[in-house]
């Protein structure tokens, strides 16, 4: 039996980047210090690094051949495929899996652990992994398995976590939990030692600076145990504060340096850090999945705020739309020909709303309002345009500005400038406020209006007939009526809330939640006005991307099949009722709105906005990211949700004390949240 040491390695971790290739003592970085550590095992045939072929790991792949150090290059996020290239070109028979951010290993209890596995006559169900004992920490991890049960991994993990996480198909599909566990003993008490939170892997700066340090100190051409490091630590127990402090907000620090190089130092107004907790805001994140994201610190939060803005309906990586953008990837994504799921798409948006009969693509939500104005102005053939709600960047709508500097303030977001914007625009686009109709018909007597648009609902309901009447107004004027589903749209139903709410429009816009999260937007229509879109030029490249499409008939299908709109209401009706239960308990005033979808409350004070800022800042305290509004996703279950609203009742009463005691901006870490458009420093 051929026994092999994978060693998994690689340099482009976001928490820690080259953390393999950092010195631990003068002129010797981590992974070669791990080399030399278990090249002192008996046990082994051979020792070889698999790294990915990502170029960003080119400089770790060239360390490791002029080192004279064998490794293999292989995909970088099917790491079970990795590990079984690696094993075909090593002939194992038995592979040992570690993990190049764990120099610690111990040599001498790899042999025994090799030892262990030896006794069990290396069975092809064989599986070992360390079993951790009182909380022994992470850093001396190692797992033992046969090429045979590598080779079944390969060809039977079928989903992005079991890709990725080597031994898990094997250990949860393949032996269903029932495998051979190793323990390293313990020869004494360390009672300086807290087992349960000590960390020995390099994963962050605090824990780089920990095992440099144990280097540092007990180094002796590489021969030392695990129990050495154990009786270092518990004799000097101040070594471990270097770990603390490991949230050093990455995320903050690199948004310091993007402001220095992108204008407004995001691509997005609403994911600006100064929108929610200026200085202290994670900022970035290097993974995320369901409801939880994981920063640059490696802090894990779940996210009851925004869920990318409302883009993930269904939460974030979701398994079935990541498998069918992945088969839309490896097929070729694009060509010159054109995709055939432009043509399915289409068909399931036409079947979930009768009354339209054409679409026509973009991929992204603000470019595809501009593209049903364009064709609302073609089919009319007027210029002047009244609308309702927040419906993009472009000029047609921020040219609104000119007509008077604070005209959007009412319209989601204040402080918009028109700058750069054509002043000839001027007095062709009219906003006018939801549930005021009399503002839409003084609009409309004074103005020869060719299309309205406007968002179906965003907060309160329609009140007195207000859509029918638009309606109606819309046919007796000749005027299009398009209605803005970006952020309406699959939240309450499949397909658009206009027709929960029983209005047809002539045109609809979608996007957001369409491609869970990939881009994706359309424009559906009555076919006497989408043909308009023929006599404009309306073309770009990539609206013939297939990613989109792909995308957004896979979220479409599971949404209908799970009925997430159903769902999700339930669930923030739920939210909302408990909210207003909390807000009454504690006695805090508070006001509740929004759709259920999409719950929004405002703190009833002079200085409501250092309170909300202040109710981030103990929230991010406590590992949840969460602001004034929360965007419900399928994802979020009754037990997060519970779990949410208990950690709201703690920090409303955390509050409470500190508004009635006038302590609330002494207690704020940074300044306050911006509430809109405004410039940064």
């Amino acid at each position: 039996m051929r026994k092999v040491l994978i060693i998994q390695a690689r340099t482009n971790s976001s928490r820690l980047p080259n953390k393999v290739l950092l010195e631990l003592t003068e002129g010797i970085n981590v992974i070669q210090h791990m080399y030399n550590r278990v090249k002192r095992c008996k046990n082994i045939d051979d020792i070889i690094i698999a790294t990915t072929s990502n170029p960003e790991d080119t400089k770790l792949y060239n360390y490791c051949i002029n080192n004279k150090i064998k490794c293999y290059r292989g995909s970088e996020n099917n790491v079970v495929e990795r590990y079984y290239q690696t094993a075909l070109i090593s002939n194992a028979d038995i592979i040992i899996r570690c993990t190049g951010d764990c120099p610690l290993v111990d040599p001498q209890q790899l042999d025994n652990f090799i030892s262990f596995a030896e006794n069990k006559k290396y069975l092809e169900t064989n599986y070992i992994g360390k079993s951790n004992i009182a909380g022994f920490p992470d850093g001396f991890d190692m797992e033992l398995f046969s090429f045979k049960l590598l080779e079944k991994a390969y060809y039977g993990a079928d989903t992005d976590y079991y890709k990725e996480h080597v031994a898990s198909y094997i250990r949860k599909v393949i032996l269903q939990e029932k495998y051979d566990k190793y323990t390293i003993p313990l020869s004494k008490e360390y009672p300086n030692i807290d087992f349960n939170s000590l960390h020995l892997s390099i994963d962050t700066p605090g824990d780089y600076r920990l095992v440099k340090n144990i280097f540092e100190n007990i180094y002796d051409n590489n021969n030392f145990t695990y129990l050495d490091v154990l009786d270092y630590l518990n004799t000097n127990p101040d070594v471990m504060k270097l770990q603390e402090n490991k949230n050093e907000n990455l995320g903050a620090k690199l948004y310091i340096e993007a402001k220095k190089i992108i204008p407004g130092g995001t691509q997005l107004l609403s994911k600006r850090p100064e929108m929610f907790l200026p200085d202290q805001w994670p900022s970035y994140y290097q993974k995320a999945n369901g409801i939880e994201i994981t920063t640059l610190d490696g802090v894990k939060m779940k996210d009851f705020c925004y869920m990318a803005v409302g883009a993930c309906i269904l939460g974030y990586a979701d398994p079935d739309v990541n498998n069918a953008v992945q088969q839309s990837v490896s097929r070729g994504n694009i060509s010159t020909l054109n995709c055939p799921s432009e043509v399915e798409l289409t068909k399931l948006l036409l079947e979930l709303h009768p009354w339209a009969d054409m679409a026509r693509y973009t991929r992204a939500s603000g470019e595809a309002c501009n593209m049903a104005v364009r064709i609302g102005r073609a089919a009319s053939g007027k210029d002047k345009i009244a609308f309702c709600g927040y419906h993009g960047w472009h000029d047609w709508y921020l040219s609104t500005n000119h007509n008077d500097d604070s005209t959007l303030d009412n319209h989601l977001i204040k402080g918009l400038s028109p700058s750069g914007v054509p002043k000839a625009l001027k007095n062709t686009a009219f906003p006018f406020n939801y549930n005021r109709f009399e503002e839409l018909l003084k609009i409309t007597d004074n103005h020869d209006i060719g299309c309205i648009i406007m968002e179906p609902q965003r907060s309160d309901p329609p009140k007195d007939n207000f859509l029918q009447k638009i309606r109606n107004l819309c046919d007796d004027k000749g005027i299009i009526l398009i209605l803005d589903e970006v952020s309406a749209a699959f939240r309450l139903n499949t397909g658009g809330l206009h027709l929960k709410l029983g209005i047809e429009p002539d045109l609809a816009v979608f996007g957001k939640s369409l491609g869970n999260g990939y881009a994706s937007a359309a424009v559906i229509g009555r076919k006497k006005y989408m043909e308009a879109a023929q006599g404009s030029f309306i073309s770009s490249t990539f609206f013939t991307e297939d990613i989109g499409f792909t995308s957004a008939i896979a979220m479409i299908k599971k949404h209908k099949k799970l009925n997430v709109g159903k769902h999700i209401e339930d669930m923030g009706l739920f939210f909302q009722s408990e909210l207003r239960k909390i807000a009454d308990k504690v006695d805090i005033k508070l006001s509740i709105s929004g759709l259920p979808c999409f719950s929004a409350f405002i703190f009833d004070y002079e200085n409501g906005l250092a309170i909300k800022t202040l109710y981030v800042q103990k929230m991010l305290e406590r590992n949840i990211l969460a602001k004034n509004a929360f965007y419900l996703s399928y994802t979020h279950k009754k037990e997060d949700v519970l779990f949410y609203l208990k950690n709201i009742e703690e920090v409303f009463a955390e509050l409470k004390v500190l508004i009635d005691n006038n302590n609330i901006e002494d207690k704020l870490k940074g300044p306050l949240a911006h509430t809109g458009f405004q410039r940064l420093a």
